[in-house]
């Protein structure tokens, strides 16, 4: 169950900083840095 809870969380995290992380991809050019960016946070 806490799993569950788990993934709309990180959608919500991805969402949320999908303007955020896409700034930074354009600034670094980098297609999996997006991940790191979600971990740095």
């Amino acid at each position: 169950m806490a799993q569950g809870n788990a993934l709309p969380v990180l959608y919500g995290e991805m969402l949320v900083g999908s303007r955020t992380i896409s700034q930074e991809i354009s600034t670094r050019d980098e297609g999996g840095g997006g991940q790191v960016v979600i971990i740095g946070r």
